[in-house]
């Protein structure tokens, strides 16, 4: 059976599922540490071929984990877009990163904008998404507040982290 080629249109961005072909603009941005900084590795991830496809088989088996490259016209690849589903929990932990190259155009709030709708669309049982930037990534954070999300308590059944920031459903609906 083929895997079906999924692809998401933001306003001026395009989400597509991830593949293989994926593989060396994946390894470039998680190996950066101009964009790995900020969650703990200044010096990048140090993804080789091997490392990659050992991540990729693990997210290709779990039906919760939902993996997305960025693109857009005329910078082509841009960084990645991730949520995973907490079912239990009716939530949805959601990442982002950008090469630092596509940074500053617009492109990471559609990118983020348009993976929002994606979960409230497609996934019925969630009620929040959420995420938990650092306090030192001041554009992080501005992304965030301009996608909707604000700080919030940290729920009491999660581990301690940086910070919380949430969107809920019916908050994201009466936008």
């Amino acid at each position: 059976m083929t895997e079906q080629k999924l692809e998401i249109c933001g306003n001026r961005v395009i989400l597509r599922k991830t593949s293989e072909c994926d593989f060396p603009d994946l390894m470039a941005l998680w190996n950066d540490g101009r964009v790995m900084k900020w969650v703990g590795f200044p010096n990048g991830l140090g993804y080789d071929l091997k490392k990659i496809r050992d991540w990729f088989s693990r997210l290709q088996v779990d039906p919760d984990r939902h993996h997305f490259v960025v693109h857009a016209e005329g910078i082509g690849f841009c960084g990645e877009v991730y949520y995973a589903v907490d079912r239990m929990h009716k939530r949805a932990g959601l990442d982002i990163k950008f090469k630092p190259e596509a940074q500053g155009q617009g492109l990471a709030t559609d990118a983020l904008r348009t993976l929002i709708r994606f979960v409230f669309e497609t996934e019925p049982g969630v009620e929040e998404v959420w995420t938990e930037p650092s306090e030192e990534n001041i554009a992080a954070r501005k992304l965030y507040k301009r996608c909707g999300l604000k700080p919030s308590s940290r729920p009491p059944d999660m581990e301690q982290g940086p910070s919380y920031w949430v969107l809920r459903r019916e908050d994201w609906a009466s936008a």
